[in-house]
């Protein structure tokens, strides 16, 4: 935990907080079930020295079997915590009860310090949450894939053109895909070749939410008392830091969303995500710059869509190249299936979907394998009301996380050997050359990486179409292998996670060349053909 943890002063409020918040925790509460298993709780602490600061989905697992238990509780600082390791247990209470488990837990640092407000993944349920998400529900239902199709495509196309160019930038190529779709999409802005400004505050703006609006990472989140200490005291570094990000969500958002109100005026928009949503307005009035309520949802709902879509969809493509050079079986299996459905003609596209089952299992088996959000999109929910289950009591305002994580290695659905990365475990032998097709009884993962009950990723559609087009795409015309040192000897690659809201691959290196002059020369004809 960052703030203070050490300064006398600052460590006697907490403790007095904590005394504080524990009396008015047992205030009143008589209920006669017993709480979830957990690890044992020590005076007024709880668990605040067994509560990890890294890799939680991990030690949760370990719990989850150490107590035989798929439901776990914890308390930190007053705070009650219920962690669901089972996929059973996250339906039960974050889908089937969504009603009274579909609000956030309030982020002290985050919420009051940095003044990050307007996030539809962070806000409170409630009516500004269903606003917000309405205009989601709206654009991205999955019939309206021509709103975003056609952004993914062009992107693609000049990712797989500079791979072809520069490919030792393959890792500065992936994010700028994601970001051009992300903002063309919204914005129906068309970023820079390099150093796209929208890109760099974009990346900032996630720094400052990953380090946070992780539960736990300070001091204030435990101890919201911490947060009236003046900036100057000794150990209070975490408000300074907090005056530092204070307000940069805001600064981010606003700027792409000005650029299509001037565009408005000027006749030059491009159709967008803010530009239907404005459009919709019964009185719209682009020259104004103090935003009525409507137009705020609508900057706030598109700054959604662009603080996170880039930023996930980088990581699970970055999972998905570490798998191919981890695993290179998997990858000649899946390019062995696209050689004979598409051949060297043309590029995969949405309709080879279904005709290509082994290139849908090694989707299906990146989210599975090494989840984006291991903890259920990184933030947890709230419950409004107390409530049982199993036997058990679950306090209000008890904080649920979900072990996504941990429910996708769980072996007794996908097989003991749940750790590794093996695309066979979602499919059966089935007729036509390949030999393989999909089986129907496993359990595919995107209903649980994407989240659960009504905070599921409301752009889980276009997620998965980017995603199926760039693995598709890449499988098809690239080959993915180590890297080569300065004595010529290839680079033995590792599977190596860094711990943080999402799980990302720590930096990691490849090469990726095309497979032959034949994809390399279609790809350009393809780049070429889309701005004839």
């Amino acid at each position: 935990m960052e703030g203070a943890a050490l300064n006398p002063a600052i460590t006697v409020a907490a403790v007095l907080g904590l005394v504080f918040l524990a009396w008015h925790r047992n205030r009143g509460s008589t209920h006669k079930l017993p709480l979830p298993p957990g690890p044992k709780k020590l005076p007024l602490l709880g668990n605040i020295l067994d509560m990890p600061s890294s890799f939680q989905w991990i030690k949760f697992s370990q719990w989850a079997e150490k107590f035989d238990s798929d439901i776990l509780h914890l308390e930190v600082a007053g705070v009650n915590y219920i962690v669901l390791n089972s996929y059973d247990a996250a339906i039960d209470l974050l889908e089937k009860r969504s009603s009274i488990y579909s609000s956030r837990p309030h982020l002290t640092m985050l919420n009051d310090l940095v003044g990050w407000t307007g996030d539809l993944l962070l806000m409170s349920y409630g009516s500004e949450w269903k606003s917000h998400r309405k205009l989601f529900q709206q654009e991205f239902h999955p019939s309206n894939s021509s709103l975003y199709l056609p952004h993914e495509k062009q992107a693609l196309r000049v990712f797989l053109k500079s791979l072809l160019d520069a490919p030792e930038e393959w890792n500065e190529h992936v994010e700028h895909m994601m970001g051009a779709i992300v903002l063309g999409v919204a914005y129906g802005i068309h970023i820079q070749p390099r150093n796209d400004p929208d890109i760099e505050a974009a990346n900032k703006m996630m720094d400052v939410l990953t380090r946070a609006g992780l539960p736990g990472a300070f001091l204030v989140d435990s101890f919201p008392i911490l947060k009236y200490v003046p900036s100057w005291f000794p150990g209070a570094s975490f408000k300074r830091k907090a005056h530092s990000w204070n307000g940069i969500r805001n600064a981010t958002v606003t700027p792409p969303f000005m650029k299509v109100k001037t565009a408005i005026i000027n006749g030059t928009a491009e159709d967008c995500f803010t530009v239907r949503c404005l459009q919709r307005l019964e009185h719209p009035d682009p020259r104004h710059d103090d935003l009525s309520v409507e137009e705020e949802i609508i900057k706030n709902a598109a700054g959604t869509m662009f603080e996170g879509g880039s930023d996930t969809g980088l990581t699970a493509l970055l999972t998905f190249i570490l798998a191919m050079l981890c695993f290179p079986d998997a990858q000649r299996e899946a390019q062995e299936e696209l050689d004979r459905v598409i051949g060297k003609e043309r590029l995969p596209d949405h309709e080879d979907e279904d005709l290509l089952p082994y290139v849908k299992a090694v989707i299906y088996e990146c989210f599975r394998w090494e989840t984006v959000a291991p903890l259920c999109k990184s933030v947890p929910h709230r419950v409004d009301t107390d409530d049982t289950y199993k036997g058990y009591f679950i306090p209000k305002h008890s904080t649920v996380i979900a072990n996504v994580w941990g429910i996708l290695r769980d072996e007794k659905t996908y097989g003991l050997n749940a750790h590794l990365f093996e695309p066979k475990r979602w499919l059966l032998k089935g007729p036509g050359q390949g030999g393989w097709k999909l089986n129907p009884d496993m359990r595919e993962p995107t209903g649980i990486s994407f989240g659960f009950g009504r905070r599921a990723c409301a752009g889980k559609h276009m997620a998965l179409s980017s995603f199926w087009l760039s693995v598709s795409s890449l499988l098809h015309s690239f080959n993915i292998t180590p890297a080569i040192d300065r004595d010529g000897s290839h680079i033995e690659p590792t599977v190596e996670y860094v711990s943080g809201a999402q799980n990302r691959p720590a930096p990691f290196q490849c090469t990726v060349k095309p497979r032959s002059e034949e994809h390399a020369g279609l790809i350009r004809r393809a780049l070429d053909n889309s701005f004839g």
